[in-house]
């Protein structure tokens, strides 16, 4: 019974963290966006088929789709646990 008290803490502990970290990179790409003068379309976080080779721990891999005035376009961005590491248009 003490194991599943414990592992119900580690699990909400997690949970709590990862969604913590998505929503805040989520508003940091949006505002990146939106300070180029641009509108999100979509944000998804990628796993594999990123163009960061060097991805580690702690490191989240994001496409970012959004457009302007201009159009369309399709960025990449890394973002560590302090915010956005690099963006690549």
């Amino acid at each position: 019974m003490q194991y599943m008290i414990v592992l119900a803490i580690v699990i909400t502990a997690i949970v709590i963290t990862l969604r913590y970290r998505t929503q805040r990179d989520r508003e940091a790409l949006t505002a990146r966006v939106r300070s180029m003068g641009g509108e999100v379309v979509t944000l998804q976080r990628m796993k594999k088929g990123h163009p960061f080779p060097d991805t580690t721990r702690g490191w989240w891999a994001w496409r970012v789709e959004w457009r302007d005035g201009a159009g369309s376009h399709a960025a990449w961005a890394l973002t560590t646990r302090e915010g956005i590491a690099q963006w690549r248009d």
